[in-house]
């Protein structure tokens, strides 16, 4: 099993997880709410957000799986404990020190609040309390706002840590999945579940990172961690990845067009059929990016093994020096396209400036989900 390096794997994960840049820094132009927002809005942003919104954390989860069956295949006696340290290590560190200063740039342009940072932080963890979401995963979010990601995930690989050990052994149930692999209608293994629990879960369970959101991404977990074991499913993507771009194109448009009712239903009926076309549409461009990357990105770069080691620290960063830069950019009188350019570059400068420091201190490598650097 994948006895080489599969190069389209890496730049697959650096193209999502960098999608991320783009994605924040056009959030302060869009219609949806958000935590600081420009006073004028683009329709471009409104695309641009909406499209990527519907397929993008379902392809970073199913790369996560993917991750996770070579980390599970290299680290089989510490997983769990490599787990904790590359996920929630950083996810309380960023509640802690990262989380604060978007909460108080929030409240600063909401007017909610007028003083300094030090004043804000006083009374942040108290904040916390007074509104919150109860006995559901929606806590991760509450607390950690982008980082929900990490804490996600780490749940979702203690809950099916079982079953991903069972799928790798001779049984009934690998023995269909290999079967099922070497045909495309073998494909509806995965959809089926996601479309049933959507219809299930999103009228009772439907707030942003409830269990809703946790079943339905675990499943694209599964599927990338599946597409692992049985390498035949990776072959049928890769043969009809055009397939998969016509009918996520389809149903896309469809739920331009007939947005915001895609959301909604006259019947339920007509609410079970909107929710399958959204399903599809994010099951099609997982499959479509995934087979695409097969074909165009299976060749290796000097820099690339460098990138792929810092997209989590890039990840943690991103979103808190967004805002900060954001909230004073918003503020000028630039049209939205110089904001906007002004925004992602000056982000991405400071990214990476920030991330050549705490790649030389172990102690912020540790923090932020890194391996420490060896002593020469």
């Amino acid at each position: 099993m994948h006895k080489e390096r599969l190069y389209y794997l890496d730049w697959l994960r650096l193209l999502a997880f960098g999608l991320l840049f783009i994605f924040h820094s056009a959030r302060f132009f869009d219609d949806y709410g958000w935590h600081v927002k420009n006073e004028e809005h683009s329709m471009l942003a409104n695309i641009l957000v909406g499209f990527t919104h519907g397929w993008r954390m379902h392809l970073i989860f199913f790369i996560s799986g993917v991750g996770t069956y070579f980390a599970i295949k290299s680290r089989n006696g510490v997983f769990i404990k490599d787990r904790f340290t590359r996920l929630i290590i950083p996810y309380l560190f960023g509640i802690v020190l990262l989380i604060p200063p978007q909460k108080y740039y929030e409240f600063l342009h909401n007017n909610w609040f007028t003083g300094r940072f030090t004043e804000f932080i006083i009374g942040y963890p108290m904040g916390l309390m007074e509104h919150h979401p109860g006995v559901t995963l929606e806590w991760t979010g509450h607390l950690g706002l982008h980082i929900w990601y990490l804490a996600f995930l780490f749940v979702m690989t203690l809950v099916y840590l079982p079953l991903l050990k069972i799928i790798t052994k001779p049984n009934v149930l690998s023995k269909g999945l290999r079967y099922l692999s070497n045909h495309l209608t073998g494909l509806l293994v995965f959809i089926v579940p996601i479309i049933i629990s959507e219809v299930l879960l999103r009228p009772n369970y439907g707030e942003y990172l409830n269990w809703a959101d946790f079943f339905q991404y675990s499943i694209f977990f599964l599927m990338g961690y599946i597409f692992m074991v049985f390498e035949n499913y990776t072959s049928v993507v890769k043969k009809y990845t055009y397939l998969f771009l016509v009918i996520a194109t389809i149903s896309s448009v469809y739920i331009f067009t007939h947005y915001p009712e895609i959301n909604q239903g006259e019947t339920l009926l007509k609410s079970h059929i909107n929710a399958s076309i959204r399903i599809i549409s994010s099951f099609s461009w997982v499959l479509f990016f995934f087979g695409l990357s097969q074909r165009k990105l299976n060749f290796n770069k000097s820099y690339l093994s460098s990138l792929n080691i810092g997209i989590l620290p890039f990840y943690i960063l991103h979103q808190t020096v967004i805002i900060a830069i954001g909230f004073y950019v918003v503020s000028t009188d630039y049209s939205i396209l110089i904001k906007f350019l002004i925004i992602l570059t000056t982000s991405l400068v400071s990214t990476i400036f920030l991330y050549q420091i705490i790649k030389r201190v172990n102690a912020l490598r540790f923090v932020f989900g890194m391996k420490a650097l060896k002593k020469e």
